[in-house]
């Protein structure tokens, strides 16, 4: 569980992911509109949004654009509640003392 908890931090510890999670809160942004916004080569937005798409913080859907005969990724940020209390730190706790036993 701490192992868990320290990668989902270690994830929000980026003030550029922390920046897209907030441009994707209100309204759904495709890479695009991200890389223009945040002035991000492609390779380097894809690799943040990957990092917050598996961690869980970032969801997208995608569609053809029928036009450009591409398909467009559209990113929005999944409702989120972290809490890190004293109940979690005594679970915490129970796991090193069941490593220790």
């Amino acid at each position: 569980m701490a192992d868990k908890w320290a990668e989902l931090l270690k994830v929000l510890a980026s003030s550029l992911r922390l920046r897209i999670l907030a441009l994707c809160l209100d309204k759904e942004r495709t890479s695009r509109e991200l890389r223009e916004t945040l002035n991000l080569s492609k390779p380097l937005l894809i690799m943040h949004l990957r990092k917050l798409v598996n961690a869980g913080f970032l969801e997208y859907r995608t569609e053809l654009d029928k036009t450009k005969v591409i398909v467009r990724k559209y990113y929005k940020t999944k409702d989120l509640k972290l809490c890190i209390d004293t109940d979690l730190l005594r679970e915490i706790s129970k796991e090193l003392k069941q490593i220790k036993s």
